[in-house]
């Protein structure tokens, strides 16, 4: 995997402020140790977070590392998209699992 402790702290935090009870998973190029570069892809499950609320948890995020690209997936955990469960399927790696 490969995103560093403060790059995982910074996603982690930041995505819990906005979502004590949400799933946050890495997938894409970032989970293949022997590639080079490419963005972070996020798979956030959520029944709080809205679209709307993804370009503030970019913003706050680069206020704790350095900016780079970041692509969000969002999803509800009652009802995962397609693209959700194919994310999951193909090996994701789950970065946490929130908790009050």
């Amino acid at each position: 995997m490969r995103i560093d402790q403060d790059e995982l702290n910074a996603i982690v935090t930041t995505v819990a402020r906005f979502d004590s009870e949400c799933e946050i998973y890495l997938f894409g190029s970032r989970l293949d140790d022997s590639k080079r570069g490419g963005d972070i892809d996020i798979l956030i499950e959520s029944e709080v977070i809205s679209p709307s609320m993804l370009a503030q948890i970019e913003d706050d995020i680069f206020r704790l590392i350095d900016e780079q690209k970041i692509d969000f997936v969002l999803t509800r955990k009652s009802a995962p998209s397609a693209f959700a469960r194919l994310v999951l399927s193909k090996g994701a790696q789950k970065l946490c699992r929130m908790k009050n």
